[in-house]
């Protein structure tokens, strides 16, 4: 049975993802995204959104948001960009205020930045009044709802499973289980983080592109196992299923790689070896030249 709503937004109030209604978080997020609106990559201002999406990273890196809210504003600024023809004036306005409605939703009160915080981030200013009239727009596009499940909030539930104790030994070269434990988690938020970098991840359940950031994971790590029966009855796929998402983020990786000799001879041994180990790279920038007022 999917879970109300203000149940749903009971359980973003804790660690839902450790409580004893879990699966029931779950189900109600795949039941959400399979009422997702579609995504025709039609945007005319497609061609800032690189731009656009490194600076939320930064934004969110600054204000100490969370993992969350930074995949909800992307989502937002994407699906939005795409049903609508934004004047490029006003594109950072909408940037801005994707960032505040994700932190609206996911932050606690006290992590909710004002207008007055967002403002600072550029160099002129908006009227509050152009605050509320984006965010009213937005509101009214997404039907006054922010339940979007993202990559992220899928995530958050897998990662608890992404390895066991029967995944340690001596051929990790951890000396701890928690070493292990903490390795897997890095790597896959850091392929979560390439997640958001191409609009074409929209072409697949967030579930899915969250199992694929899983099973990414377990190969950088070259655990015996890449996937496990624990694994396919937790996310509800199979390694097959996975494939094309997993070559995609990959193909993003790859893009983003240093062109040094040095990165070169790295990954051709990374991608020679059978188990495909990946190395990481992040970037960030400040705010994009897309008009005037940034």
């Amino acid at each position: 049975m999917v879970m109300s709503f203000h149940i749903y937004e009971m359980a973003l109030v804790r660690k839902w993802w450790t409580t004893d209604y879990a699966k029931d978080v779950v189900s109600s997020l795949r039941e959400k995204e399979r009422q997702r609106i579609p995504f025709n990559f039609r945007s005319p201002q497609i061609q800032y959104r690189s731009h656009l999406v490194k600076w939320i990273c930064n934004i969110a890196e600054g204000l100490k948001l969370s993992s969350t809210t930074v995949h909800l504003a992307i989502y937002i600024l994407d699906i939005f960009m795409d049903n609508h023809s934004i004047a490029l004036e006003s594109l950072n306005l909408l940037t801005l205020v994707s960032v505040l409605l994700a932190a609206k939703f996911e932050e606690r009160d006290i992590n909710v930045p004002k207008v007055s915080d967002m403002n600072a981030l550029i160099e002129s200013p908006y009227p509050v009044a152009e605050f509320l009239a984006m965010e009213f727009m937005t509101l009214q596009f997404l039907k006054w709802s922010l339940v979007h499940p993202t990559a992220a909030h899928f995530a958050e539930f897998y990662v608890v499973h992404i390895i066991s104790p029967a995944d340690f030994s001596s051929d990790n070269h951890f000396e701890t289980y928690k070493d292990l434990q903490h390795a897997a988690h890095h790597y896959m938020k850091e392929f979560l983080d390439y997640s958001l970098q191409d609009p074409g991840f929209h072409l697949f359940n967030p579930s899915l592109v969250a199992g694929s950031c899983i099973a990414l994971a377990r190969i950088r790590l070259r655990l015996s196992e890449k996937w496990t029966p624990g694994l396919l009855e937790v996310t509800q796929y199979r390694l097959s299923d996975l494939k094309p998402c997993m070559e995609l983020i990959m193909r993003v990786y790859h893009l983003n790689q240093p062109t040094n000799k040095a990165a070169e001879e790295r990954k051709r041994k990374f991608t020679e070896s059978p188990d495909h180990g990946y190395g990481t790279c992040t970037s960030v920038t400040s705010s994009p030249e897309t008009s005037g007022r940034s």
